[in-house]
């Protein structure tokens, strides 16, 4: 991130996926967004884990199962037969990354402000030869 905004372009990290109760802890946040800073982003846009299907949420509800058989009551719980995780839920999680994000001195916060573009500065004048 340092490299793109010494050249004048803002780099930000995509903190993705998210998976609940695995990634979402208070030191695993902590630490990624202690990451994210100490590599100099100027700004995080954090997504939930999204869980479509056609393979990506088989899969994973197969790994789950094998891996923490214990958190399978709670994803469903979470997402039913839904791809995402409920608003309330992403917005609570986007907003402990902020303040997190904040802590460490991250730039932007907003997802709004992490996704605009700055416009171009003007480029050369083509003249024209009449």
């Amino acid at each position: 991130c340092r490299t793109l905004n010494e050249a004048g372009i803002p780099g930000g990290v995509l903190m993705a996926p998210v998976l609940p109760f695995i990634s979402d802890t208070d030191e695993a946040m902590e630490e990624t967004v202690r990451a994210i800073a100490e590599a100099g982003a100027t700004h995080i846009s954090p997504i939930v884990l999204h869980l479509r299907n056609g393979g990506a949420r088989e899969w994973y509800m197969r790994w789950l199962r094998e891996h923490h058989p214990n958190l399978v009551p709670a994803y469903e719980a979470l997402y039913g037969d839904r791809a995402y995780a409920p608003k309330a839920f992403q917005d609570e999680l986007s907003d402990r990354i902020h303040r997190l994000a904040r802590r460490f001195g991250v730039g932007r916060r907003s997802p709004a402000n992490a996704r605009r573009i700055a416009p171009r500065p003007p480029g050369p004048e083509q003249l024209t030869l009449i």
